[in-house]
């Protein structure tokens, strides 16, 4: 026989199954389909954790995660100094907003934030408390983490020693892991909280809203998560272009899980093969 090549990623694959794989629990039966990116239905999951227990002793890949919201609430006072542009307030909200644009991950949160070059924009995503207090969220997209010390840790902490260093005064106030955390940060002047508050979002089946994150660096495809699934949450896809130049960008939150036809193709370095690749898919 001829040998059958195709230059991938220039050419693909024709006929192939475009079916999902997926396991009904109640007729005990799966259904043939790709092992591809994992999809995830948030309307259907419950957050029960079966599918983090069962790669527990396979991949380790899954992990059970809340959607987390970063805000800064600040008085009327303070708040119309930082319209001003006084240098001090303007130097604490531009340093929590240094910390969170080092997030990478599948949606780019660091183009996400509501301030991307570090400047300080504080009509964007502004409320106002009942106590006259101006809540300024900080992030667009959910922070995925599975505790809120976590995220502070992860995001926060650097920010929170650069700020000590220069004379202001970090303290934690509220620690209602993994629900809440709030850090009153404060100097001779001027005084701001800082609050991480889990984002709910109000699904009947799944009220604590939590729900599974993948590492692609980690999982095999083995398709047991979908298997151990009881309410057909869960499904793999026939998306398997999963690369990435870094290594967060292989962790799917599950905003990125719920999202159908999501692919990451690799680069082409080629454009000789890419477009005889081109014209060859064309014929």
């Amino acid at each position: 026989m001829r040998p059958y090549t195709i230059k991938y990623p220039y050419e693909r694959i024709r006929n192939l199954l475009s079916e999902n794989y997926k396991y009904d629990p109640k007729a005990g039966i799966a259904y043939p389909g790709y092992k591809g990116r994992h999809v995830l239905y948030l309307n259907k999951c419950t957050g029960c954790s079966l599918c983090d227990l069962t790669c527990q002793n396979i991949a380790e890949a899954i992990t059970m995660v809340y959607a987390y919201d970063i805000s800064l609430q600040i008085d009327e006072k303070n708040y119309d100094a930082a319209l001003k542009g006084e240098q001090k307030i303007a130097e604490l909200i531009n340093e929590i907003i240094k910390g969170l644009q080092d997030v990478t991950s599948i949606f780019r949160i660091k183009r996400s934030v509501s301030h991307p070059m570090g400047i300080f924009y504080p009509e964007i995503n502004r409320y106002v408390n009942e106590d006259g207090t101006i809540l300024i969220r900080l992030n667009k997209e959910p922070l995925w983490e599975n505790r809120s010390d976590l995220l502070s840790l992860k995001y926060l902490s650097s920010s929170f020693k650069r700020l000590s260093s220069i004379g202001w005064k970090v303290i934690k106030t509220i620690d209602k892991s993994p629900d809440m955390e709030g850090y009153s940060i404060s100097n001779d002047t001027y005084s701001i909280k800082l609050i991480i508050e889990k984002r709910d979002f109000k699904l009947e089946q799944n009220k604590k809203s939590y729900f599974p994150q993948v590492d692609y660096g980690r999982c095999v495809f083995c398709g047991f998560c979908v298997d151990a699934c009881p309410f057909l949450a869960l499904e793999m896809s026939q998306d398997i272009e999963l690369s990435s130049i870094s290594r967060q960008g292989l962790v799917y939150n599950p905003i990125a899980l719920s999202a159908k036809g999501l692919s990451t193709p690799p680069p082409s370095t080629n454009p000789i093969d890419a477009i005889y690749g081109w014209l060859k898919n064309k014929i």
